[in-house]
């Protein structure tokens, strides 16, 4: 979605996302985006409501984005329509599917959101030594379970996964109006990332990602991505 001239799109889980990272060799990033749809975890957040993020927490600590990328970013998405909202976004390494779990990272965290990509993408900037954001749109609500086939839908390189998604279906029929739900909420997100787009060109312009320059976007299972906008030769 993000792709297009001066940048590039990467997609895969976290191990995948490193190891296309490091195909690239000698990358110059001038900047490193976690853009995607996400778990909320506030009660405010509804479905393709955006969270800029100004911080992501995780296991391995906290890195904090760079704060005048930020900035920019909620500035340039201040007049899209949705609900934007520059807070702290929790990373985890595993499929977050109750409300109950939400409630338990909100409380320990005090994160909006949570997701499985920005911590990667951080760490990827941090060694790369490139200024760091989120993006982030809402997929599912913090009062939603979700169903736990949500999560074969989709496989390590970021594709759908429609054979898995049927079979779990045929051994689990209760699932299919929770995944109607979350095929509803995801869309709305994926409507607010489009739409975000172009706002957001001005902030990649600023930042000297021009056309002739190469950058690079990653997008992970849920749609994440890491964006890098190589400095220009």
């Amino acid at each position: 979605m993000m792709a297009g001239p001066g940048r590039a799109c990467i997609c895969g889980e976290a191990s995948v996302l490193r190891r296309q990272v490091a195909r690239l060799g000698r990358l110059r990033p001038q900047l490193v985006i976690s853009w995607g749809i996400c778990g909320g975890l506030d009660s405010r957040l509804r479905p393709g409501d955006l969270i800029v993020g100004s911080e992501i927490v995780s296991d391995e600590g906290s890195v904090a984005t760079d704060g005048s990328v930020t900035s920019a970013i909620a500035r340039s998405l201040a007049d899209l329509g949705s609900r934007v909202m520059v807070e702290r976004v929790a990373g985890t390494n595993t499929p977050i599917l109750t409300t109950h779990t939400k409630a338990r990272i909100r409380r320990a965290t005090g994160a909006a959101a949570v997701d499985m990509e920005s911590a990667t993408a951080a760490s990827i900037a941090l060694a790369l030594r490139a200024p760091f954001a989120i993006v982030r749109a809402i997929a599912d609500p913090e009062d939603r379970d979700l169903p736990p086939l949500v999560f074969k839908a989709v496989d390590a390189d970021g594709r759908i996964n429609g054979a898995a998604v049927a079979r779990a279906l045929l051994r689990s029929p209760g699932q299919f109006a929770g995944l109607c739900a979350v095929a509803r909420d995801s869309w709305a997100a994926m409507r607010t990332l489009r739409r975000a787009r172009r706002p957001l060109e001005g902030v990649f312009l600023d930042l000297g990602a021009r056309p002739r320059d190469r950058a690079l976007e990653g997008s992970t299972q849920d749609a994440a991505g890491a964006s890098f906008s190589p400095e220009p030769p």
